[in-house]
């Protein structure tokens, strides 16, 4: 991703507590440091951050990314090089700016924090160090999160609070929570590609889980709307500026996503 002459720090933010596995040599040039499993990655990427700034680093551009990327997505070389080149170009703006792949809902949405259209996808995504200032902080706080979803499992009751907008509601928790027979239904009303390769039917056994993913979710969405509410440009990889460019990022989306299942297909067959 990177290019050459950049000089880049890598932190390794150790939400479980498994600094022992990650001595191996993908992380040769990481500098592991215990995390926060409070909010998963959110409040792990926070960590890594403040450490990071303890040590004296000054950052213009942050990158972060969560394990989906290695376990459960498939980037090529060209993909990951696209991606990089992309935040080259961004780091001489220095208006505040997000930058990841966009997704969107079928139509404009309540968040928590005001509506929204479409949001980055943060298991891999960037910003500029002047947007990440005027966040503090990448997850929106344990206490509004805990206002916002239920505390325990209790039949007939969903994951969110009651006063969650019942759109939003009805969307992340189609996509945490299977139900038998409706994942074509869902897909085609919500216009997805594939589904969350974890979604389960509610019960005791998951409840914990999948209310710590509705969090990482609510976390994800608010960010994109944090970022907005601070004057951020909101950038993907695969935007378009003149009707040319349009149709060569249109063709870099499918080769990307080709790529993607290509490589996705190797990998399960590699753990089979």
């Amino acid at each position: 991703m990177g290019q050459s002459g950049d000089r880049f720090s890598l932190v390794v933010a150790d939400n479980a507590g498994a600094a022992g596995e990650l001595r191996r040599p993908a992380f040769d040039q990481a500098w592991v440091v215990p995390g926060d499993n409070s909010n998963r990655e959110f409040s792990g990427w926070d960590s890594g951050v403040e450490a990071l700034l303890a040590r004296g680093e000054a950052p213009e551009v942050w990158v972060f990314s969560n394990d989906t990327v290695a376990l459960n997505h498939g980037w090529s070389e060209r993909r990951l090089q696209h991606f990089g080149g992309e935040i080259h170009k961004l780091a001489l703006h220095s208006g505040p700016w997000l930058f990841g792949e966009i997704n969107d809902f079928p139509r404009s949405t309540m968040t928590p924090m005001g509506p929204l259209l479409e949001w980055v996808a943060t298991y891999c995504f960037a910003m500029n160090d002047t947007l990440r200032r005027k966040l503090v902080t990448l997850s929106p706080g344990n206490a509004l999160l805990d206002s916002l979803v239920n505390e325990r499992y209790e039949a007939g009751q969903g994951l969110f609070r009651d006063h969650v907008d019942a759109a939003y509601v009805d969307f992340v928790s189609a996509w945490l929570i299977s139900d038998d027979g409706e994942g074509q239904d869902k897909k085609r009303r919500f216009k997805w590609d594939h589904e969350w390769h974890k979604a389960s039917p509610l019960g005791t056994d998951n409840f914990d889980d999948l209310r710590m993913k509705a969090r990482c979710c609510l976390s994800e969405s608010m960010l994109s709307v944090r970022a907005r509410q601070l004057g951020a440009d909101i950038r993907s990889p695969y935007d378009a500026r003149n009707a040319r460019e349009h149709v060569r990022r249109s063709m870099q989306f499918l080769s990307d996503k080709l790529w993607e299942k290509f490589l996705l297909r190797r990998m399960r067959l590699e753990r089979s």
